[in-house]
């Protein structure tokens, strides 16, 4: 099996379709090259507004069917790097937590310090 090719967000957003450029997009941390299927597109060059992103939001706000994912898994071309993916293997949203950092951390102040003392 053929190792999946992958790529960071910064590799799909300079594949905008800008200055002949292919038009590379996101859907759920898979990365598709659909520049040869803009022609095809039933809304033409609206695909152009999300070049080079992640246009899963886009694409459910647009109620497409469900033919228009297997239309579209004709063009993937790889995934995006593990560091920056943000759905899970079944396709759900990532939640992260962002560490705090060094000195970020909330102040307590003394009444708060008293307060925790006597609820806890």
């Amino acid at each position: 099996m053929a190792e999946v090719q992958k790529y960071t967000i910064a590799d799909v957003a300079s594949r905008n379709g800008k200055d002949g450029s292919p038009v590379w997009m996101i859907y759920k941390d898979v990365v598709y090259d659909v520049t040869s299927y803009i022609p095809q597109h039933p809304a033409g060059d609206v695909i152009l507004e999300e070049a080079g992103k992640d246009m899963t939001k886009a694409f459910h706000e647009s109620d497409h069917s469900s033919d228009a994912l297997i239309i579209l898994q004709k063009y993937k071309i790889g995934e995006i790097v593990d560091e920056e993916k943000k759905y899970d293997a079944s396709g759900k949203k990532i939640k992260r937590v962002v560490a705090a950092k060094d000195g970020d951390a909330p102040k307590k102040s003394c009444m708060n310090v008293i307060t925790c003392g006597l609820l806890g």
